[in-house]
């Protein structure tokens, strides 16, 4: 029972020597172990930090340029909707241009037949007339047997077509 008394009791120079050993280490313990891992720790931190730091600034930069790409994109868009309409209106204006040149040369060509048709017919009525003169003449010379002369007949038949003209 001694010695549970005795390690139940234990003596106070043990007592001051442990404490001197716990405190030694401790000390040790702090300057070499737990100095350096609160340090790097602290580093990782740091660096950690300054990585989230960047992220979040390059998000930042990723965003605006997304943003700005976006509008690069409208005003392509823009743009290019705005060259299809120009293009459009041209073709327009190009179409209704070719229409109206063909409408123009069109009534020109009309215009030109009838003046051909009309100089025509009036040649044909002309000559019609000639030929009807010639031989109303013809045949009032026969009838009246040469009563009139040449140019009284003819005289003659010219008033009665004038005549007939009118009518």
């Amino acid at each position: 029972m001694e010695e549970v008394l005795h390690i139940l009791n234990p003596m106070t120079s043990t007592i001051f020597w442990s404490i001197i050993v716990f405190v030694i280490v401790v000390i040790v313990l702090w300057r070499f172990v737990l100095r350096p891992i609160n340090n790097m720790i602290s580093k990782r931190q740091e660096e950690i930090r300054e990585k989230i730091d960047d992220a979040d600034r390059r998000s930042t930069e990723a965003q605006k340029y997304l943003e700005e790409q976006k509008k690069n994109i409208d005003l392509s868009k823009v743009e290019a909707k705005k060259i299809i309409d120009e293009s459009k209106d041209a073709a327009k204006k190009i179409k209704e241009e070719i229409e109206a040149r063909a409408g123009d040369k069109s009534r020109a060509m009309i215009e030109e037949a009838l003046v051909k048709i009309r100089s025509e017919k009036d040649r044909s009525l002309n000559e019609i007339k000639n030929e009807i003169v010639e031989i109303a003449l013809a045949a009032s010379q026969k009838i009246v047997s040469k009563s009139l002369s040449r140019e009284d007949h003819k005289k003659l038949i010219e008033d009665s077509l004038k005549k007939l003209g009118k009518v």
